[in-house]
C-alpha cells in the first residue's frame, strides 16, 4: 500500500514538472486586421525626448479623420497648452494667453519638443499594422511588439488586457535622439 501510494505520488510529481502545451502563434497576416479607430480619445501621460531636452506631463487626444484636438498639462495637472487642428493647420493657445497658427506637424513639434509623424500617429498608437514587413516582434497573442516604419521605431511596451483587439497602454517612438513615450491611462 505505501509503494502504491509512493508511485502514485512520484508520478504525481513528474507530471507537475512536465512542460505545459503553448498555444500556438496567430498566424503574422492576422496583424493586419486588427482594428484601427478612426475616431478615438485617449488620456496619459508623455515623455518627450530630442537630445538632452525633455518634456514629460500629461494629455488628452481627440482624434477624428482631419481633426486633431491636444491638451497638454503639467505633472501637477495645471493646463498648459491645448491644440486644435483641423485640415493640417492648427491654433495652439498657450496657458499664458500667447496664441500661434501654424501647420499641424509644426506645432506639435513645438509642444513635445520633437518632430514626430502626425499623419502615423494616429495608427501607431493603436498598434495598427500597414506591411507585414515593418513587424519585428510579437506577442503570444499576434499583437506587434516591434515595428520600424519610415526610419521609426515602434515599441509596444504594453497593452490594456490580454486578447487581439486589446488597445495599446505603453507605447514608444523613436528614432535617432528623438523619442516620444505615451503612457495610455484612459481610451474611449
Amino acid at each position: 500500500m505505501i509503494r502504491a501510494l509512493l508511485v502514485c505520488a512520484a508520478t504525481l510529481v513528474v507530471a507537475g514538472c512536465a512542460t505545459p502545451l503553448t498555444a500556438p502563434l496567430p498566424p503574422a497576416q492576422s496583424m493586419l486586421q486588427r482594428p484601427v479607430l478612426a475616431s478615438f480619445n485617449v488620456s496619459g501621460r508623455l515623455a518627450a525626448q530630442r537630445g538632452e531636452e525633455a518634456v514629460h506631463g500629461r494629455f488628452a487626444w481627440q482624434h477624428a479623420e482631419g481633426q486633431d484636438r491636444w491638451q497638454f498639462f503639467s505633472p501637477l495637472g495645471q493646463t498648459v497648452a491645448e491644440l486644435d487642428a483641423s485640415g493640417g493647420m492648427a491654433v495652439l493657445q498657450l496657458a499664458d494667453g500667447a496664441r500661434h497658427v501654424a501647420p499641424l506637424n509644426e506645432l506639435l513639434a513645438r509642444m513635445l519638443g520633437a518632430d514626430v509623424p502626425i499623419a502615423v500617429l494616429p495608427r501607431w498608437v493603436q498598434a495598427g499594422v500597414v506591411d507585414l514587413d515593418d513587424v519585428r516582434e510579437r506577442d503570444p497573442f499576434g499583437r506587434p511588439l516591434r515595428v520600424v516604419e519610415q526610419g521609426w521605431e515602434v515599441r509596444y511596451r504594453g497593452y490594456a488586457a490580454d486578447g487581439f483587439d486589446a488597445p495599446t497602454r505603453l507605447v514608444e517612438v523613436s528614432r535617432g535622439d528623438v523619442s516620444l513615450k505615451l503612457l495610455i491611462d484612459q481610451w474611449q
